[in-house]
């Protein structure tokens, strides 16, 4: 199997897209009230893999449908800074402009009061964060198996990778992390295509 074929392969699964609770079937205008009320300041907050960073995108394009500009800045535990031509170019932000930013929480607090001062000029902030405090939170992401097993089943129909107790056993075994269990499953299908070509040789 090709990296490329895997169901579980990098490009296919960024193709999922955030999916908000069955109890919330519209999520998305409550979100996008909820940052209007908010003045475009607010905060998505949840664990690693709960689909913040996806979630931003999706709000991301939503608003430059709406005519807004939209600037993103991208934070990791390998990179902490946020570039110093966003610094210079945050003097020309105006009251169309809502600034993206994920992975805030790798800023210390003096960092990050900073960053806000710096983008003030700015018709908005809107963050993703592992915990609740910078901005007044707009929307919390979570996780549980049934997510898992929706997401699952969209990539692959094989019995072997829909089965629901195994699913539910990797979502308990990443603690709700479906980035990782996603990540867990492309190993799993390019052994057990590995396996099966070693099994068509030997016949």
């Amino acid at each position: 199997m090709r990296a490329r074929d895997n169901p579980f392969s990098t490009e296919r699964v960024l193709q999922l897209r955030y999916q908000f609770p069955l109890e919330c079937s519209d999520g998305w205008s409550v979100l996008l009230r909820r940052l209007e009320g908010l003045r475009y300041r607010g905060a998505l907050v949840g664990p690693h893999g709960s689909g913040k960073t996806t979630l931003l995108e999706d709000v991301g394009l939503r608003l430059r449908d709406s005519g807004f500009r939209t600037h993103a800045v991208f934070l990791n535990v390998q990179e902490r800074e946020y570039p110093a031509e966003f610094a210079r170019s945050c003097e020309s932000l105006g009251e169309r402009d809502i600034v993206l930013f994920d992975g805030c929480e790798q800023l210390g607090w003096l960092d990050w009061w900073r960053f806000r001062w710096q983008a003030r000029r700015a018709g908005g902030l809107i963050i993703t964060t592992h915990c609740a405090g910078r901005l007044p939170t707009a929307w919390r992401c979570s996780t549980d198996s049934v997510l898992l097993q929706e997401l699952v089943e969209r990539l692959t129909t094989a019995p072997c990778m829909t089965n629901a107790r195994s699913i539910r056993r990797l979502y308990e075994l990443h603690n709700g992390n479906l980035r990782n269990a996603l990540r867990e499953l492309y190993d799993v299908a390019a052994r057990s295509d590995a396996l099966e070509m070693g099994h068509q040789a030997e016949s």
